[in-house]
């Protein structure tokens, strides 16, 4: 279970650089690395079921159902898995795909190029959003969780 948590901190860490627009330079998938924090992020909740040094814990799926950040998360990683939500949504409305919009600057030179994020929001329950934004609400969301629960 501490894998899976580590796994969910050095996704979440992946998304500092990509927003500051380094990342790209280093090669890698913008719309990628959103989709997979949130995939790890909800997925989370299956350790915390399954696991069996965990199975004391609170109900988790009541927690996710209380949590607009987790509730949004889960939906975005169903979105993105089956190409629409196929059950009942957990949030309140049907959400977007990620929206990105990013700038190229080409250098004088052989391979010169960057390219940086401008934005990335998704429209969810609460209106368009930044995905980093709720990406750190889902961290804190998860953090309260275990500190509540006594981990």
């Amino acid at each position: 279970m501490e894998y899976q948590r580590a796994r969910l901190q050095y996704q979440f860490n992946k998304l500092r650089p990509i927003r500051e627009g380094v990342y790209p330079q280093y090669g890698g998938n913008t719309e990628f690395e959103l989709f997979s924090f949130f995939e790890i992020c909800y997925h989370l909740k299956d350790w915390v079921k399954y696991s069996p040094e965990y199975s004391s814990l609170s109900n988790i799926e009541k927690f996710i159902e209380n949590s607009p950040a987790l509730r949004i998360c889960a939906d975005i990683c169903n979105r993105l898995k089956h190409c629409k939500l196929t059950k009942k949504p957990r949030s309140k409305s049907e959400l977007g795909i990620f929206q990105l919009k990013s700038t190229t600057t080409i250098f004088p030179y052989p391979g010169g190029a960057l390219e940086s994020l401008d934005e990335a929001k998704i429209v969810t329950e609460r209106g368009e959003e930044c995905c980093f934004t709720l990406a750190s609400e889902c961290m804190a969301e998860w953090e309260r969780y275990f500190k509540e629960s006594g981990v």
